[in-house]
């Protein structure tokens, strides 16, 4: 079961995901509410998801894509142990915008730094 909790801030709307994010209702879900959001930033925070298949990996491609089509963003905030390991296996780690509690924390120099 996957529930996504909706704090919108426009320009930003942020997702907060609880539970799993797999093949079914639980993808469809995450799916529909992010595309009727009309802020152009969707921050989907991934700190409760206990659970992904490849349908939810496929998902926050699509939604990336998508996001890329429309001169939007989609930012995954917080991923859990579980989502990490998936993110890094595929290497999408490198293609989507990933962020976690402790680079937030940071300013841009210091990330840049921590990068370099």
């Amino acid at each position: 079961m996957l529930t996504v909790n909706v704090q919108s801030a426009p320009p930003t709307v942020t997702l907060l995901c609880q539970g799993r994010v797999v093949l079914g209702v639980e993808s469809e879900t995450l799916r529909c509410i992010a595309t009727s959001r009309p802020e152009r930033r969707v921050v989907i925070d991934l700190r409760d998801v206990s659970g992904m298949d490849a349908s939810g990996l496929g998902l926050l491609v699509e939604l990336h894509c998508r996001a890329q089509q429309e001169s939007g963003w989609v930012i995954l905030s917080n991923p859990s142990a579980c989502v990490r390991r998936l993110l890094a296996m595929t290497n999408l780690d490198t293609v989507l915008e990933v962020e976690s509690l402790q680079e937030q924390d940071l300013t841009g120099s210091e990330r840049r730094a921590m990068t370099a």
